[in-house]
Order: structure tokens, then C-alpha cells, then sequence
């Protein structure tokens, strides 16, 4: 097991706000990343207003995460969500379809209270490509 701190500005996020845990960690050729939020990772606020903004940040985080290992979006290969409003299903149903082609992660949407925003992202990725 190797325990990555793969951005920087996600690391000082964990330390701003005392959170305990890895930005991700990685078993053998599987990458587990923790929550994500729509957080800037310069100013650690939350940005957008809305649920797409949102979930378009928090994957965006995401993708920069995975560049800054030699990966990408195309990597991710399981997706779970978590929305305070489980009625936007179809929003962040949108945003899914935008960011990420066929075929499609695995994922799993529930509806959750939130600490911050509206929706919080969580994805494992592998070594090799999903296409």
C-alpha cells in the first residue's frame, strides 16, 4: 500500500480544515481517493451555487489529482456520490455524461446531509485505462 498526497493543494486543504485522512492511497494498480467537494483548492472556498457547478468542480479536482500521477478521467472506473438533494439525480446525471465517456465508471448515487455543498464525489481509478 502506498499512500499518495497527490496534490498539494489538496493536502493543505486535509491540514486547513484538520481533517485526518490521504488524499488517496493505492493498492497495487487500483487508486482510492477520498471525498471531494466543489472546494477551490487555492482558497479552500466552496464555488458554485449549483449543483452542476458543483459536481463540475469537484470532478475537475479531481482530473487535476489524477494528471499530477500520469492519469486521467479515462482511468476512473467507479464513482460514488453523494447529493444533500437526492430530486438532482438528473443533474448530476448530466454532469456524469458530460465528463466521462463510454463506457461508463460503475457508480453508486445517495442521497446524504453534507458538511459542505451540495454533493461530494468519490472515485477509484486504475493503472490501466477504462478505453
Amino acid at each position: 500500500m502506498t499512500i499518495i498526497h497527490s496534490s498539494p493543494s489538496a493536502s493543505a486543504a486535509l491540514e486547513k480544515f484538520n481533517i485526518k485522512n490521504s488524499t488517496a492511497i493505492q493498492v497495487g494498480d487500483l487508486y482510492f481517493f477520498s471525498g471531494m467537494t466543489a472546494i477551490n483548492l487555492e482558497t479552500f472556498e466552496v464555488t458554485g451555487g449549483d449543483l452542476a457547478t458543483q459536481a463540475r468542480v469537484a470532478l475537475e479536482n479531481f482530473g487535476a489529482m489524477l494528471e499530477d500521477m500520469g492519469l486521467s478521467l479515462d482511468h476512473v472506473v467507479r464513482v460514488n456520490a453523494q447529493l444533500t438533494d437526492v430530486s438532482e439525480f438528473a443533474i448530476w446525471n448530466e454532469v456524469f455524461l458530460d465528463v466521462f465517456e463510454a463506457p461508463y465508471p460503475c457508480r453508486t448515487t445517495v442521497g446524504a446531509p453534507l458538511v459542505v455543498g451540495d454533493i461530494e464525489v468519490e472515485i477509484i481509478a486504475a493503472s490501466t485505462p477504462r478505453r
